[in-house]
């Protein structure tokens, strides 16, 4: 059949759209071969008008028929300018279902990619820890002392709060074990050793990677975001050596110097609860800490939070450099940096209490 041609009104707006859509369909039920629309006369249009011009070509793609727009006015290009009317006709084709091996693979691979990007982010800033004095890599001293006390210093009120709780509710859950043999004397023992061993560290880089890791990731994210990265680059400064060792040392440094303090202000909490309400000896309870504790112990649980602060110095810094999208991933990243922050501490201490326990 032979084209057909509708011409629009000057004014094309609800109030005038519905005899142009009865043509159209009309136009389209007969199986015109080409139905050509002419805008040259739009001066007024609304969203109304505009979505009938999408659906005739909606339907006429789904029918076969070509509709062809004729002398498009610079509103009305506009107008599709700034919509994407290809996207608004093609037809949304629906979601494959996943299986169980693509389901668990899109929720493993997100953490394997922090995991290598972190291992080779802490890979280069060891190199440049290590050799940089050799290649004019300076170690910014000033800059780990101010991130030293950023990350140490400031989160001393709230380590030592969550210390003393901590000290109280675990010498109250032995007092309720051991009360049953009449042991109540060895709460000190319970204490000394779960805090210094696991709680101490653990909880320590836990209360870090919330504080600190997140606040890595946001920093140099928005550096990121700011292009403040490039600039660092353009002027032959490293990232890694300028902004990703001082943080990386400094956590090192300040997350075992925290656990310390939470050890003693625990202890401090499970005494309080062991001489007042279970009404131990001060100078018993004293000497069955002293008796409990090893230095071995305190060596290991050092240690750990060494490599805590390490591991969450990394993650921060990875994903900070590798945000995209905007202040939206900036705010993606920080909250990632504490999530994958928290499982690799709870990875790595289980790796290590198969080593220096289970192995021993």
């Amino acid at each position: 059949m032979t084209p057909v041609t509708i011409e629009i009104p000057e004014r094309f707006d609800r109030d005038t759209v519905q005899p142009i859509a009865d043509r159209l369909d009309a136009a389209v039920a007969r199986g015109h071969a080409a139905v050509r629309i002419d805008l040259s006369a739009v001066r007024e249009f609304d969203s109304t008008a505009m979505a009938l011009i999408v659906a005739a070509l909606r339907d006429a793609k789904r029918t076969g028929t070509t509709v062809e727009l004729e002398g498009i006015s610079e509103p009305v290009l506009d107008y599709f300018s700034l919509v994407s009317v290809r996207h608004l006709i093609e037809e949304r084709k629906p979601d494959r279902q996943l299986g169980f091996v693509e389901r668990v693979g899109r929720g493993v691979m997100p953490t394997l990619h922090v995991a290598r990007d972190s291992a080779v982010l802490f890979a280069r800033a060891v190199r440049s820890l290590v050799l940089g004095p050799w290649t004019g890599e300076r170690f910014r001293v000033s800059r780990t002392v101010a991130e030293v006390s950023e990350a140490g210093s400031s989160a001393m009120p709230i380590v030592s709060l969550i210390a003393f709780l901590l000290g109280l509710i675990l010498a109250m859950q032995a007092w309720l074990q051991l009360r049953i043999f009449a042991a109540e004397l060895f709460v000190a023992d319970m204490v000394a050793v779960s805090v210094t061993r696991e709680i101490g560290p653990l909880m320590t880089a836990i209360l870090v990677a919330a504080r600190s890791g997140s606040a890595i990731a946001a920093q140099i994210g928005t550096m990121v975001i700011n292009e403040e990265v490039d600039a660092l680059e353009q002027m032959g400064i490293k990232p890694v050596a300028w902004l990703v060792v001082p943080k990386m040392v400094a956590l090192a440094l300040a997350t075992p110097c925290l656990t310390v303090l939470f050890d003693a202000v625990a202890m401090t909490g499970g005494m309080l609860f062991g001489v007042s309400v279970v009404e131990i000896n001060p100078g018993a309870y004293l000497e069955r800490t002293q008796e409990s504790l090893k230095l071995a112990d305190l060596a290991s649980g050092l240690f750990k939070a060494s490599v805590f602060g390490t591991l969450i110095a990394s993650i921060g810094c990875a994903l900070g450099l590798n945000v995209e999208g905007g202040p939206e991933g900036v705010g993606r990243a920080t909250t990632r940096a504490v999530v994958a922050s928290i499982f690799a501490i709870i990875v790595f201490d289980a790796i290590f209490v198969i080593v220096l326990r289970v192995g021993s």
